[in-house]
């Protein structure tokens, strides 16, 4: 692995990873068709890659490498001390694209998706949600929902070699918010730009996509973001009560001002 080789898509969930990805490897002839999840290394993960594979696939793609990660910058999701090593020599060695969306859309976001999943969200109500401790894969943070959001976008906007990017970016002025990419990446775009193409919301892939998907392998003309929704910027209205949006701005007010989000 070297720093030409990779570069780091890093978001919080629910917050722009795929559409950065697509954008990006859609868009740019230096970059490769598929990607890899820096995750997927650790032995816990529900879908893992043994470290020896993983450097494999990586060293198969052709162009640079896109890799995404949820995670904390500091690594210490990994448990093996090799795959510990191997994310931090990814993350410390290579450009970063940090994406970032609005916490309240995030958490109305985060709230269906982890509905289609999760037991106990199934039949929660959105404020016992929003106000629920958030677990970074399965261990308790100590924080609220909000709160990690906070810390999450904190932890990595201190990276060097980093490019933030507002979800809202992408969302108004797409060419722009791609080019900007393009240029800090120092890859070339193709000169007519293809827009993303979403699926329907309601659009379920085959167990063969579903396969392909979690290796990575994504048809260049189709999103790989992760169903059954999609949500515009200010959704977070039709889920907030007062009491809602007082909790949230209590707990991840200053991120919000700082990433200038606030009305």
């Amino acid at each position: 692995m070297t720093a030409s080789k990779t570069i780091v898509i890093a978001t919080h969930r629910r917050s722009g990873t795929h559409w950065t990805i697509d954008a990006l490897r859609n868009n740019s002839p230096d970059i490769c068709d598929s990607f890899l999840t820096l995750e997927r290394i650790e032995a816990s993960h529900d879908a893992p890659i043994p470290l020896d594979d993983f450097r494999m696939q990586l060293a198969s793609l052709d162009g640079r490498a896109l890799v995404k990660v949820h995670d904390l910058p500091t690594a210490t999701y990994w448990k093996g001390e090799a795959e510990r090593q191997f994310a931090r020599a990814v993350l410390e060695n290579s450009p970063i694209v940090y994406v970032h969306r609005d916490g309240r859309d995030v958490m109305a976001s985060l709230y269906h998706y982890m509905q289609s999943f999760d037991e106990t969200v199934k039949g929660q109500a959105f404020s016992a949600f929003l106000r629920a401790e958030a677990a970074l894969d399965g261990v308790a943070t100590g924080l609220s929902r909000p709160a990690y959001w906070a810390h999450h976008a904190a932890a990595w906007l201190t990276r060097p070699n980093l490019l933030a990017v507002s979800y809202r970016a992408l969302e108004s002025d797409y060419e722009a918010a791609l080019r900007q990419m393009a240029a800090f990446l120092k890859v070339r775009l193709n000169r007519a730009l293809r827009p993303i193409q979403l699926p329907a919301a309601q659009s379920r892939p085959t167990y063969l996509e579903r396969v392909k998907w979690k290796l990575g392998i994504r048809p260049k003309k189709l999103s790989s973001a992760v169903q059954p929704r999609r949500g515009k910027s200010g959704d977070w209205r039709s889920h907030f009560s007062e009491r809602d949006l007082d909790f949230f701005m209590s707990e991840a007010g200053e991120m919000m001002r700082h990433l200038e989000y606030m009305e």
